[in-house]
């Protein structure tokens, strides 16, 4: 089960079966991983189709519905086309019988058409006594989910989907921002994309703030007369209680609503619960033979609205969270989501179902996945100054968010800030390093510093310069983090941690690092370390969370090089964060050596900032890194104790 493929979908409910079809007929490869299928919330489901009816106020959750309900007919022409199933879509409006008189405001704003005691009997004979009139909504209906289920399993089978049942997922496997595999009991499964849609399930897979509201329901057979419909031919829905007919004279009665967790089963309280509010509804269900007991779970978010979009890692995609819409909201989840993979395109809908609304402290927003149909070959292009840089197949990923460019620059010791802004211009830089610490106090060279570049371009890597101990780190790196903000950068929680009481040597503390990184870890910091050369604590501080390692390659500021290549070189080895050279590189030559060895990126500051043409010296530095890169991954050719001829010995000319 260790195959490749563009993108695994977990869950195969009608949200995954839904999204697979949509990604297939596009040209996808999809694999879908399903737990069991008989159990899925979907196949549990009545199948009404009822924005209007469920009374859902304005807002983001009813516009999604009803662009959703305005999309089935299509969507099921499509399936019925593929399958030739008859999936019992039936726009027959629903009937909202109530048993106490609404007030005069909730008339004026329903979107329903008010029926009174005798017109409502009028549209559905019947009703019980209680029964004091209701609402009426045309265009609200109903499909039979069962069928749908059946028809979105054929669809995917003809189409080629791979669609494995009884897989359950353990573990999603992540490096450097994205989910590289994911672990099940039935091995493990790589992917360009993953796409959990696994309802209230989800919750077990990742930290989610979903939880199994469990729905019990049954079903009675309507008697049959002969020449003559079936009792009810249209939904009714009532107080804490549903009523849908199917065509076949088969009455769905729902559902229970439980807070219970993961209790299972029929229980005789929910099923007696059921029969007495059915029958108060419309007294003739107390004698019809009972058919079918069964039970599921809905998946409940917190605001009761569905989880739509990236999340996390940057080939991550959530569907999942969609309570009691799951139903009439696959055709556009459906859409959306496959426009989000094959398109890169996020519909503005999708804004309000993000997954991190729920985090009481903002993340970084996912960057753009590259295309599932791409592969990761490296391509030189020309940069906007002239410089050529990677292709967006080749980026640089630090906690999740992206970046072209894998050479940092810093902001100080240059002759001017009008030096500095030109150099980091020149250099093409996405990241530049600020001491907080002289920021603040307008230290000489840094007065109007934070002010002077562009930080809706730049992404600020705010450092703790000067600080001596762990404890003092921390509190310039949370004040760097309040100054980011200020910035514009309300999501920025990178810091370049450094703590160095040697003034020296400028060499950084390991016990220091290491006691600092843990606690601005635990804060929701990615934490990037300033560090000597030092695999063992390379490792240990990848071990607490920290987002890089930034090795020194000779001390700051000294321009000796890389002194500590052998030890450098174990790091990225080991390594499975991202590997930053930091300190002592005083030439292109030298960058691009750093780059050669396979870090991922290199922070220059003082060889930029102290040369003779600073900004010429940053476009060089840039050059460097991406010449370095590009050898790096073409592979240098083997060392040889011996010579081989580049022109071929055959054919030569001889006398």
């Amino acid at each position: 089960m260790n195959a490749t493929n563009d993108i695994v979908i977990i869950g195969g409910g009608i949200i995954g079966m839904a999204i697979a079809v949509d990604l297939k007929l596009r040209g996808a490869s999809v694999t879908v991983c399903n737990r069991n299928f008989p159990q899925t919330a979907s196949m549990a489901a009545a199948g009404m189709l009822a924005p209007h009816t469920e009374e859902l106020p304005p807002g983001p959750l009813l516009d999604l519905c009803l662009k959703s309900r305005w999309l089935y007919p299509e969507w099921i022409r499509k399936l019925q086309d593929l399958t030739g199933l008859d999936l019992g879509y039936n726009p027959c409006g629903i009937l909202a019988p109530m048993y106490d008189l609404p007030s005069a405001e909730i008339r004026n704003n329903n979107q329903g058409q008010w029926l009174d005691k005798t017109a409502i009997r009028l549209y559905q004979t019947g009703l019980g006594d209680d029964v004091v009139g209701g609402w009426w909504y045309p265009e609200d209906g109903q499909v039979d989910n069962r069928q749908v289920m059946q028809a979105l399993y054929k669809a995917a089978q003809q189409l080629g989907v791979n669609v494995r049942d009884g897989v359950t997922v353990k573990t999603l496997q992540q490096k450097q921002g994205k989910i590289t595999s994911i672990l099940t009991n039935q091995g493990e499964l790589e992917g360009k994309t993953y796409i959990i849609a696994s309802g209230s399930w989800a919750s077990q897979i990742l930290p989610l703030p979903i939880r199994p509201v469990k729905g019990q329901m049954l079903a009675v057979k309507m008697p049959e007369t002969p020449n003559e419909p079936y009792p009810l031919q249209r939904v009714v829905y009532g107080p804490q209680t549903y009523l849908v007919p199917r065509q076949n004279g088969r009455l769905i009665i729902g559902a229970t609503s439980e807070e219970v967790g993961w209790t299972p089963h029929n229980t005789p309280q929910g099923i007696e619960t059921l029969i007495k509010r059915a029958t108060r509804l419309y007294p003739d269900v107390a004698n019809w033979e009972i058919e079918e007991f069964w039970w599921g779970y809905r998946p409940g978010t917190p605001d009761e609205l569905p989880i739509l979009g990236h999340y996390g890692c940057n080939n991550l995609i959530l569907a999942t969270g969609h309570y009691r819409n799951g139903i009439l909201l696959a055709p556009v989840t459906a859409s959306l989501i496959a426009d989000l993979v094959i398109n890169q395109n996020s519909d503005p809908l999708l804004e309000p179902f993000k997954g991190d609304r729920f985090h009481t402290q903002p993340s970084p927003p996912p960057a753009p996945m590259t295309p599932f149909n791409h592969y990761p070959v490296p391509k030189a292009i020309n940069g906007h100054n002239g410089t050529p840089s990677l292709s967006s197949e080749d980026e640089l990923i630090i906690a999740g968010r992206k970046f072209q460019s894998r050479l940092m620059t810093g902001t100080g010791k240059y002759p001017s800030i009008a030096i500095m802004q030109q150099s980091v211009t020149a250099s093409e830089c996405q990241i530049v390093t600020v001491a907080v610490r002289r920021v603040q106090t307008n230290a000489p060279g840094h007065e109007g510093l934070a002010e002077a570049l562009d930080w809706g371009k730049i992404w600020m890597l705010p450092n703790t310069a000067g600080c001596k101990t762990a404890e003092e780190a921390v509190r310039v790196a949370r004040l760097g983090r309040e100054m980011a903000k200020l910035l514009g950068q309300e999501d920025n929680n990178f810091v370049k941690l450094e703590v160095i009481p040697d003034t020296k040597y400028l060499l950084p503390d390991p016990i220091g690092t290491l006691e600092a990184a843990e606690i601005l870890v635990k804060e929701g910091f990615a934490v990037l370390p300033y560090i000597n050369a030092d695999p063992m604590l390379a490792k240990r501080l990848e071990e607490v969370g920290c987002a890089t390692v930034m090795p020194l390659g000779s001390p700051i500021g000294s321009g000796q090089g890389i002194r500590t290549q052998a030890n450098i070189e174990i790091i990225i080895k080991e390594a499975n964060i991202p590997v930053v050279v930091d300190a002592g590189i005083g030439t292109p030559s030298e960058a691009s050596q750093a780059m050669e060895m396979g870090a991922d990126a290199i922070l220059i500051n003082s060889a930029i900032a102290l040369a003779k043409n600073p900004v010429l010296m940053a476009k060089a530095m840039g050059m460097a890194t991406v010449a370095g890169r590009l050898a790096y991954l073409s592979g240098r050719i083997p060392i040889k104790d011996y010579a081989i001829a580049s022109s071929p010995l055959t054919g030569t000319v001889v006398s």
